[in-house]
């Protein structure tokens, strides 16, 4: 069953004599449930994080253009540090250079999305050897409401198009919920790709906890082979005889919009859109994050007993309809004191945040207020931080 496939669920938390507290710079410690006990959590309740980091300065969000057509991601053009990347949901990959649009897209393949609502173009990433290769890799649904993963050369002279798309990957969907995938390249050069549960219909079982399924899963792949991906040989599964697919790096969650490395651990780190958290989750090799039996802190099975999870970096239950986008770990210079941070935004409340660790815990503090609906956060060549919103406007963070 890995190439079609399924979710949802709710239960009061039960959190409960946790022990032996683990801290280190962004890393969470794996739990199991013994009873109702909790060993090991680190991730924060609301109450814990409601008291911004009171060092870390007031920001404004300096307007640089609008015009932008439902922006899903901003990140950085390699070895460009004055241009920005904005992908559009509608297909198109813009540069941007001082607030301009460029004359020519990066990337145009609007013909081959899917129509309607369907999530169409997810996000992009450059491989390590871009400025050599020009390849770009990108995320879509395509019309038959299937996710690819794709490559495109790209070229300073014209905009690449689908005609020029070699496949990667197809997954077979089975129905239009939970189409986003986001992908990004690890420092060690492997392509992750994290898919979301696709249930076959309301009320099937989920596939996040199925090891057969790559529903629910990041992936982690070796395209070093322009003809097929292969598998990397320290994957979790990759040397299973059982039907554990062996591209799985990680289980367990529920709609991943966002990846991104930290720069110092070099581990990977997801957002994850649940049914009622929002989770920033540390990836850890073989990590089951828990969804469906888990979602954050909370069971939402009859029973967690007995099962190993690793829980969140953070968590909080958010508005109706809002989620968090973005986001990167900081390592700009306007604001010395979020160095090391990782910057976010929140859809709902317009708010973008940072999560921060002080004195043994992790913080989160809103860094400054949006005019409209955060849709995309990202860090440009220089460093600095860029918020996209839904009324298409373009903006950098900036000390006040």
């Amino acid at each position: 069953m890995r190439g079609s496939e399924t979710a949802d669920h709710q239960r009061p938390s039960i959190l409960a004599r946790c022990q032996r507290l683990l801290f280190s710079p962004l890393r969470a410690p794996r739990l199991t449930f013994a009873g109702a006990c909790l060993v090991g959590i680190v991730t924060l309740s609301r109450e814990s994080v409601a008291q911004p980091v009171t060092t870390v300065p007031t920001a404004t969000i300096k307007a640089l253009m609008g015009r932008l057509q439902e922006p899903v991601q901003i990140t950085a053009l390699p070895n460009q540090p004055s241009q920005l990347v904005v992908v559009e949901r509608r297909g198109h990959v813009r540069i941007i250079n001082n607030g301009k649009i460029a004359k020519k897209d990066l990337l145009d393949i609007e013909a081959i999305l899917s129509p309607g609502e369907n999530p169409g173009l997810s996000g992009i990433a450059f491989p390590p050897n871009f400025t050599s290769s020009r390849e770009v890799y990108v995320s879509y649904t395509d019309k038959q409401g299937d996710t690819i993963v794709g490559r495109f050369p790209t070229s300073e002279s014209k905009t690449a198009d689908e005609d020029e798309l070699s496949v990667v990957l197809k997954v077979v969907q089975p129905n239009p919920h939970l189409h986003v995938s986001a992908l990004a390249f690890g420092p060690e050069g492997y392509l992750y790709l994290a898919l979301g549960d696709s249930p076959n219909r309301k009320g099937s079982p989920s596939l996040a906890q199925r090891l057969d399924s790559l529903f629910g899963k990041v992936l982690r792949l070796d395209i070093s082979d322009p003809t097929r991906y292969k598998i990397p040989s320290d994957n979790p599964y990759a040397k299973n005889t059982d039907p554990s697919a062996p591209e799985i790096w990680a289980s367990g969650v529920r709609n991943p919009i966002h990846i991104s490395f930290d720069p110092v651990s070099k581990r990977a780190i997801v957002i994850d859109s649940g049914q009622d958290q929002q989770e920033i989750n540390l990836l850890d090799r073989g990590g089951n994050y828990g969804w469906n039996l888990m979602e954050g802190s909370r069971c939402l099975a009859a029973s967690c007993e007995g099962r190993e999870f690793t829980p969140p970096l953070f968590e909080y239950r958010s508005a109706p309809s809002s989620h968090l986008v973005g986001g990167f770990t900081y390592n700009g210079k306007l604001f010395p004191a979020l160095q090391g941070s990782f910057i976010f935004g929140d859809t709902g409340s317009k708010t973008l945040n940072y999560l921060a660790r002080r004195n043994g815990t992790w913080q989160r503090g809103a860094l400054a207020i949006a005019t409209g609906e955060i849709v995309a956060v990202g860090q440009g060549g220089d460093g600095e931080i860029y918020v996209a919103t839904s009324n298409g406007a373009l903006g950098k963070v900036l000390p006040q």
